[in-house]
């Protein structure tokens, strides 16, 4: 484990980001334009939804803006990755806690990752030359879960097989858009994860902070009375269901 993690944000960042090939305006849009997508959703909705689409759009727009310029995609296990034209760098995105985005916090993942991220990360050390094993790896699971979540799942929700990763990703480094969302901004970072600790990421060999992304008030959703599908409000029919609606607070 490393004693010291640079942290690169302001200038520093932007310069960083150019080296790997990125820019603050790509990776601000993704995150915007998810934002946007998150709160198209309401409490009609199932549950998670709102989460999901975040995650889902964060990926598309970054994949939509990377690959005019030579960058590919893959999704080893479901671990949906964008990839650089020379190989040696790969994002993912994920879901960070509150010390997301902040130059002089240590943050973490919010949730446990599965086995392709675990190899992903384990990865990240051979780049480094440092020790390893990864041959366990199909038999480790986080503690407190049973080590599947949405990257180790096929599209049938099934785990995949026994290669997660072809052998032209020996010379590949993982690095993970962070993100944490409040009522008021978005924090994010793309930072290069070092370990693991029971299935959360939570130390760095770098960090490369971005500006925080400032957000329009959420409005509040407010039930209105019952309406009645295919007639006029407060009607008298019978056999018609009423619908619950929501509508924007003012």
């Amino acid at each position: 484990m490393r004693q010291q993690c640079p942290v690169f944000d302001g200038d520093r960042a932007a310069e960083r980001l150019t080296e790997l090939g990125l820019s603050v305006e790509v990776l601000e849009f993704a995150l915007r334009g998810a934002d946007a997508e998150a709160r198209s959703y309401t409490p009609l909705d199932p549950p998670n939804m709102q989460g999901m689409a975040r995650y889902s759009r964060t990926v598309r727009l970054l994949r939509e803006r990377l690959i005019p310029f030579g960058w590919s995609f893959d999704n080893p296990r479901n671990l949906a990755r964008t990839v650089s034209p020379d190989r040696r760098v790969a994002v993912i995105t994920t879901l960070g806690d509150g010390a997301t985005g902040f130059p002089h916090a240590l943050p973490s993942t919010r949730y446990e990752k599965g086995l392709a991220t675990i190899e992903a990360v384990g990865r990240n050390f051979l780049q480094l030359s440092l020790p390893i094993d990864l041959s366990d790896l199909e038999d480790r699971r986080p503690p407190g879960g049973d080590g599947v979540d949405s990257d180790d799942l096929d599209s049938g929700g099934l785990p995949t097989g026994d290669a997660l990763f072809d052998a032209e990703d020996d010379g590949t480094a993982t690095w993970i858009l962070l993100y944490n969302v409040t009522d008021t901004e978005i924090r994010a970072e793309l930072s290069l994860p070092d370990s693991m600790v029971e299935g959360y990421i939570d130390t760095w060999v770098e960090r490369v902070v971005l500006p925080p992304i400032p957000l329009e008030p959420a409005v509040p959703l407010e039930p209105i009375v019952p309406l009645r599908v295919g007639g006029p409000i407060a009607s008298d029919q019978a056999g018609e269901p009423d619908v619950l609606v929501f509508r924007r607070g003012a």
